[in-house]
């Protein structure tokens, strides 16, 4: 085990339960189009830029089909369900006491996402959480998304940290593959979207998707929920001491 000196969170799926809108918005975009949609396709698209989810849902499904329209359909339907609740997002299980532990033991985080800056803040402002995380970087900040660990780097980069001592948490396979990649200590957070269920007929998956076990592999370390991120911290405190 490494000492850990600093934390790097991902947003969607991992802070916020986004992704339970982004699931249940694509549900909605793949009966509309009529294409199959599961949770593990979910799992191996989060975390990406616009750009390259776009990519990977044309290998994914064909380079003839219309997946740009798809996505913004897709874009729709996730405004709409958020506006449904009110425009909030909800916090993930144990956010607020990991925070909480994080500033207790005086170790600095930073918030690492894909997404614009002002979805990251309109997120940050529907939670009350604007005041918590200081330490921010953006997609519009990097030349290269997820699985590049580039955005990583900034971060870790603006925490003054090592990121061999940096713990990064993740809720996709992107996110994993690129704290791998940047020498981070990768921990996988998995957001089960089950719920949603699935839609099995349509044009179909054309490619292999990883599976949630599978990216539990990749991973440095696991956990069931963001409570359990402290246990793990107080460990390495032993190793940091």
């Amino acid at each position: 085990m490494r000492s850990i000196h600093a934390i790097i969170f991902d947003m969607d799926g991992l802070v916020f339960d986004s992704e339970r809108i982004a699931m249940r918005a694509f549900i909605r975009t793949a009966h509309h189009f009529g294409f199959q949609m599961n949770e593990l396709m979910h799992l191996n698209l989060t975390g990406r830029v616009e750009e390259d989810c776009a990519a990977q849902m044309q290998r994914m499904y064909g380079q003839d089909k219309d997946v740009r329209a798809w996505r913004a359909y897709l874009r729709e339907q996730k405004a709409s369900i958020r506006k449904a609740q009110g425009g909030r997002v909800g916090k993930r299980p144990g956010l607020l006491a990991l925070l909480s532990y994080l500033h207790e033991r005086d170790i600095p985080f930073a918030l690492a996402s894909s997404s614009t800056r002002q979805t990251i803040d309109s997120y940050l402002e529907s939670e009350y959480l604007l005041h918590e995380f200081t330490n921010i970087v953006d997609g519009s900040q990097v030349e290269r998304g997820k699985p590049d660990p580039e955005i990583f780097l900034r971060a870790a980069t603006l925490l003054g940290v090592e990121p061999e001592h940096a713990l990064v948490l993740e809720d996709g396979l992107a996110g994993i593959t690129a704290a791998n990649a940047g020498g981070f200590v990768s921990g996988f957070v998995y957001d089960d979207l089950s719920f949603a269920g699935s839609v099995d007929t349509g044009f179909p998956i054309l490619i292999d998707l990883m599976s949630v076990d599978d990216v539990r592999t990749a991973a440095d370390v696991s956990f069931d929920t963001l409570n359990d991120v402290i246990g793990y911290l107080e460990k390495a405190r032993s190793v940091r001491q």
